[in-house]
């Protein structure tokens, strides 16, 4: 029987049989250096007594790993443990929000610890001590499976979608190869990360998906993201399929950016960034004179200060470009929504949430110079050791990950049905995992592992209760990020719905539609609409029984 420590938040011995229910301190710390921090309400991990403090009375860190596709819950998970553990929730009438199966080790162990059957529930809506008591009743449902060395953990956490707050001008030129102004110039590319909004509601913002050609006679191109990002709506208007089928139909167009304030927080930005690199520069210049009269100088202090200049200038033009040609919410309309269907929840299996919206691109926003098809742009954040380092392929694998050298990764296809199950794709501990990463508007370039177990969901939306399947990623990042944010990796956060994921293959996996966390727009686990489902649901209608994800301009 498990204990954590000897007293509740009154500070009074509160036991249940061998059970002890945590104080305050430790629920907030236990799960220290996950990225949202979610406080901990019961565990049933052998433990006594162990406050979690390391050197210096600091918490001690923790990361958060998929499942190992060799654990022996793998197996069992939707064949049976996880409806019981289902069922235990339903009979202690637990507001739940998400079950999933993962590791949570200490982040200097280099083993990957017990598995943890991780259960989510509402804040605020569960005692320290009826957790207790669901978590035995829940590893009885594990301990009946015979299924050694795993745990049961119940925390605080919500399920949110990833929407964050908050014809018109062409996308501008694709970057050069040593192009200065990548992570400035990124929002208004037509790479897979811009962000996008309703025009009649301009919040909440998220992410473009991927392009999509409408096939056989269509000549259109198309933009998939999540339902959700181009329709702000009620419970029951999301079960409407929508669909423009009239001319006279009013338009529901969708911008780039999201509102006026939002761009001017980016141009904002320009102008400062603009004020440090001038005030740079000046300091070189006046090192490079100090160097001169001393006999000091050399051709890098000039090539230095030439560079800050030349930065500076584009950096000029490009802001006065963004505040005067894309100024406007109309400069900035992207297309109309054309078909959505209904958001649809499922707990059967092969299923997943499908949220799930087509855009139809206005004319003249791309063109030759600034569209390459579905490309995701690395940026200039991480270095190549840094992208390399957590691929981390096995070297059997035939194709190697190549980074290209204008850092713009083409992808192509689909990430085969088959795979999502059994994932051909390993890690450098030789488990299958699909390695994944996106390019999301709010946290950039992010890479994870997709579970190889289903994850649950529970939410209340308008009094109706929805239960529904999902494919969880959780986020990996290189050791020197790792040692620098007092969080651990997060995959994705507020603002980022809709955005493509792709494998480490360069294929289309699917898109972002959410995800469970503690801190306010914070996830520990994402949630993702695998692409086979997206693909089948636009094949089954009429208007795209032909469309395909190999899109150009010719």
């Amino acid at each position: 029987m498990s204990t954590i420590d000897s007293t509740n938040s009154d500070g009074v011995d509160d036991s249940l049989g061998g059970f002890v229910v945590p104080s305050n301190i430790f629920s907030i710390d236990y799960y220290h250096g996950l990225p949202s921090k979610p406080p901990l309400l019961a565990t049933t991990k052998p433990q006594p007594y162990i406050n979690p403090i390391g050197f210096f009375d600091h918490p001690v860190a923790k990361t958060i790993h998929a499942i190992s596709g060799k654990n022996p819950i793998v197996s069992m998970w939707d064949s049976g443990i996880s409806n019981g553990i289902m069922g235990v929730l339903k009979q202690m009438d637990i507001e739940w929000t998400s079950l999933e199966a993962v590791h949570i080790p200490v982040a200097t162990d280099p083993s990957l610890g017990p598995a943890i059957v991780w259960i989510g529930v509402q804040p605020g809506t569960l005692s320290y001590r009826k957790a207790a008591k669901t978590a035995l009743m829940c590893q009885e449902v594990i301990d009946t499976n015979s299924i050694a060395d795993c745990f049961v953990e119940i925390r605080s956490s919500v399920v949110r979608r990833s929407g964050g707050d908050g014809g018109g001008v062409r996308f501008i030129d694709l970057f050069k190869v040593r192009d200065l102004l990548r992570e400035e110039k990124d929002p208004f590319t037509a790479t897979l990360s811009f962000p996008i909004s309703a025009k009649g509601t301009l919040d909440p913002a998220g992410s473009a998906g991927f392009f999509l050609d409408g096939g056989s006679e269509d000549n259109n191109i198309y933009l998939v993201t999540a339902r959700h990002v181009a329709l702000v709506e009620s419970f029951e208007e999301s079960q409407v399929e929508y669909t423009k089928t009239d001319t006279n139909q009013p338009k529901k167009e969708i911008v780039r950016i999201g509102s006026n304030a939002d761009l001017q927080q980016i141009v904002g930005d320009m102008a400062s960034k603009i004020e440090s690199l001038d005030e740079r520069g000046l300091a070189i210049e006046n090192a490079i004179e100090n160097a001169i009269a001393n006999g000091t100088a050399t051709p890098d202090d000039r090539a230095s200060l030439t560079l800050t200049s030349s930065k500076v200038a584009k950096l000029e033009d490009l802001h006065k470009y963004i505040d005067t040609q894309w100024g406007t919410v109309e400069s900035r309309v992207l297309g109309e929504l054309v078909w959505a269907p209904p958001i649809s929840f499922s707990i059967q299996p092969g299923c997943t949430t499908l949220d799930l919206a087509v855009i139809k691109i206005g004319p003249g926003i791309l063109d030759e110079k600034n569209f390459l098809g579905n490309v995701i742009h690395f940026g200039d954040r991480l270095t190549n050791a840094e992208i390399r380092e957590m691929i981390k392929k096995d070297p059997t694998i035939a194709t190697s990950f190549k980074i290209p050298e204008d850092r713009l990764v083409r992808l192509h296809g689909q990430t085969p049905k088959a795979e999502v199950a059994t994932p051909s794709t390993k890690d450098s501990n030789g488990e299958n995992c699909p390695i994944v990463f996106k390019h999301g508007p709010k946290s950039g370039v992010t890479f994870g592992k997709a579970s190889c177990v289903s994850c649950y969901t529970r939410r209340i939306w308008e009094g109706v209760e929805i239960l529904s399947r999902e494919l969880g990623v959780i986020g990996i990042a290189a050791k020197r990020r790792l040692r620098e944010s007092p969080f651990g990796p997060l995959f994705s956060e507020a603002g980022d719905s809709g955005a493509c994921v792709a494998d480490a293959y360069g294929r289309i996996s699917g898109i972002v539609i959410g995800g469970s966390g503690f801190r306010e727009g914070v996830n520990d686990i994402t949630y993702v609409t695998p692409i086979h489902l997206i693909m089948e649901a636009l094949h089954s209608t009429k208007m795209f029984q032909n469309a395909h994800l190999d899109v150009n301009l010719t």
